[in-house]
């Protein structure tokens, strides 16, 4: 598995293009943030298929036909909001020991975000209303024009 994500974006003819080790991509949304480490989520659309090894560690890649999801998995570790080493019914999701310092949500539309944040609050009983969650919660811009991504404070939660 490589050490570091090593990915390129450039303005390709029908929109941006994303060259991930190598391997040349349609980019559909990127969400980038020092927050949680840099790039946590991306969507790409190629013959070529995107693996986790074409990622740094901790990766997940999640396919629909030619349309790739991936996920860096610490900031998708809901699960940990129940406590550090929570263990997560997603089988091939990692064994990570600590939460991370943020939560990251992302989806389809706002709407959708923000459905995802009041059932991962319920789902995991946090004490937290969602009301409270989305008023302090962090957005990032998808490199695309899409929805914005929330960042929720692990504190928070």
């Amino acid at each position: 598995m490589s050490n570091e994500l090593r990915i390129t974006v450039r303005d390709g003819a029908t929109g941006k293009v994303a060259v991930i080790n190598g391997k040349t991509y349609t980019l559909l949304r990127l969400y980038e943030c020092d927050l949680v480490g840099g790039v946590f989520c991306l969507v790409v659309a190629g013959r070529t298929p995107l693996r986790a090894d074409d990622l740094d560690e901790h990766w997940r890649v999640i396919r629909s036909g030619n349309v790739y999801l991936a996920l860096n998995a610490r900031p998708f570790s809901y699960h940990l909001i129940a406590g550090d080493n929570t263990t997560t019914d997603a089988p091939d999701w990692p064994k990570l020991k600590a939460a991370p310092n943020y939560y990251a949500f992302v989806g389809p539309t706002e709407d959708a975000i923000k459905a995802q944040i009041a059932l991962t609050l319920e789902r995991y009983h946090s004490r937290t209303t969602p009301d409270y969650v989305l008023r302090h919660a962090y957005q990032v811009s998808d490199e695309c024009g899409g929805p914005p991504a929330y960042l929720i404070d692990a504190e928070d939660v």
